[in-house]
């Protein structure tokens, strides 16, 4: 695991610091310096970990990134990691996928009033987002 070594921290950061110009050159550059490094995993890990704290620094940002998704694609796809955030969550509190909720062929979740509650409720601050830009529940 990459994340767990400190020397991913510096990347880390970098991605942090990339993401907050808001400029998709510097976004793929950044990618392409990030090949590199041992392994897609390991890409995949610090773009998540940026993106998560990200969430903590510059919501806008955050934001910005999270309508973009295609921008840390195919090294980190958001629409895949929310809708895995989305689906351990409902199961976990025993809703059923097709009955209590599903997902639209755009990303955007369809789920019962209280799965959306159930959903909504405990989140980081970028879960919040995650949620509120990729999947579209407020």
């Amino acid at each position: 695991m990459c994340i767990s070594n400190s020397n991913c921290k510096p990347h880390v950061e970098l991605a942090i610091d990339v993401f907050k110009t808001q400029t998709p050159t510097l976004v793929n550059s950044l990618k392409d310096f990030f090949t590199a490094l041992p392994s897609p995993k390991c890409v995949e890990e610090i773009l998540a970990t940026a993106l998560y704290q990200l969430a903590d620094t510059d919501p806008d940002a955050c934001r910005w990134l999270l309508r973009h998704p295609h921008y840390l694609k195919p090294e980190l796809d958001l629409i895949e990691l929310a809708t895995q955030f989305a689906l351990r969550k409902l199961q976990a509190q025993g809703f059923v996928q097709e009955q209590d909720f599903k997902f639209e062929p755009n990303g955007k979740l369809d789920a019962c009033d209280r799965a959306q509650f159930c959903l909504s409720t405990g989140n980081s601050t970028a879960e919040k987002l995650i949620l509120e830009e990729i999947l579209q529940i407020q």
